[in-house]
């Protein structure tokens, strides 16, 4: 006995088309967007790191004048559950100016970054449970993914990256440190202060380029994510079409109730033309309403007898024409002004009406 086993996958068909703007809200809605937590973290650190050597001295020099001046005068004052009260509200007012501005810059930053990497979105779905966070077999096929191994490089990357730059700021700073023993105090804080700050400028640099490389493949993963088959897209312009049944319940509906107004409007008509049987058409012309006869009802077969039997009814004029009757049924539709090629042939029927019924 033989058996054969296929793989059904290659008989499946495979997602080469883009995205198309239904799917890719609906991954929005979702809460399913390219963004990289890289960039906005490197983003933030920037931040937080002029922000401490360019802003925070300053208000950092002053709470701590602050402090060393309240410390050397409180032996001066009763310590007492009032005094002790007072001093550190007044210590908490000096430290929240301080604290307080550079929490507002990290949290102005990383909403900025968020906003220029996937607009402002808000969606509770990924905060809403799912088993297949919990599944056993989903988290074992995560830990092993393509996601997962491309994070673990990063990460090498990154480690890598800072301790390298940390080497090479450590070796400048031993040299620098043989070279200068016995050296000014201050002078030695400054420089010291400046191989920080350079040593930290160059790894938030490095982590920048990272997180906007990271940020370019997040969004190539992503498009490829949202990749559709020819199938799909089909059955997403059949939904969003709806039932071919249903619509065609609906555009009958529209037609009865157009041939209904139609037939509403046939008592209007100043004349119907007729061939002599299977065509009929109505015309109005009423200067004041437009420049040219227009068109209330036409009708072939069945709808033809209708407006003839309606005209009748309304002592309405029927005139037998069948060139013009031909020509107008193919040329005019409802509610339509006739064109100028008409005007001529449409003129004289008019006028023969009109002279009948002793109008002007």
């Amino acid at each position: 006995m033989i058996i054969l086993r296929f793989d059904l996958q290659l008989f499946s068909e495979e997602k080469t088309e883009p995205a198309t703007p239904k799917r890719r809200q609906d991954a929005r809605r979702k809460g399913q967007t390219a963004r990289s937590n890289d960039l906005s973290s490197a983003l933030v650190l920037l931040a937080a790191l002029l922000f401490i050597f360019q802003v925070m001295p300053m208000s950092g020099m002053r709470f701590l004048e602050f402090a060393g001046h309240t410390w050397q005068n409180l032996y001066l004052d009763e310590l007492d559950i009032l005094t002790s009260g007072q001093w550190l509200w007044q210590m908490a007012l000096q430290a929240g100016q301080v604290v307080i501005p550079l929490f507002a810059v990290v949290f102005l930053v990383a909403l900025l970054s968020s906003t220029l990497q996937v607009g402002f979105l808000l969606s509770a779905t990924p905060l809403s449970p799912s088993l297949q966070r919990i599944n056993p077999l989903e988290g074992f096929k995560r830990m092993f993914s393509k996601r997962a191994l491309v994070e673990m490089l990063k990460s090498m990357l990154k480690l890598g990256g800072v301790a390298l730059i940390v080497y090479q700021s450590a070796s400048t700073a031993l040299s620098w440190s043989l070279e200068h023993i016995g050296a000014e105090m201050g002078r030695s804080l400054a420089n010291l202060s400046k191989l920080v700050f350079d040593t930290s400028i160059r790894v938030v640099s490095f982590l920048l380029a990272l997180g906007l490389a990271d940020y370019v493949y997040q969004r190539l993963e992503f498009n490829k994510s949202l990749r559709m088959s020819k199938q799909e897209i089909k059955e997403e312009y059949r939904q969003a079409e709806g039932d071919p049944q249903v619509r065609a319940r609906m555009r009958e509906r529209q037609r009865l109730l157009a041939r209904r107004r139609m037939m509403h409007d046939v008592p209007r008509a100043d004349v119907v033309i007729v061939n002599p049987v299977h065509l009929a058409i109505a015309l109005k012309y009423d200067p004041e309403q437009a420049d040219a006869p227009i068109v209330l009802a036409k009708g072939q077969g069945y709808l033809a007898g209708k407006i003839k039997e309606i005209a009748a009814s309304h002592s309405i004029a029927i005139v037998e024409n069948r060139p013009l009757a031909q020509t107008l049924f193919k040329a005019v539709d409802v509610g339509e002004v006739i064109p100028p090629q008409f005007y001529q042939a449409v003129a004289e029927v008019l006028a023969f009406v009109f002279r009948v019924q002793g109008r002007r």
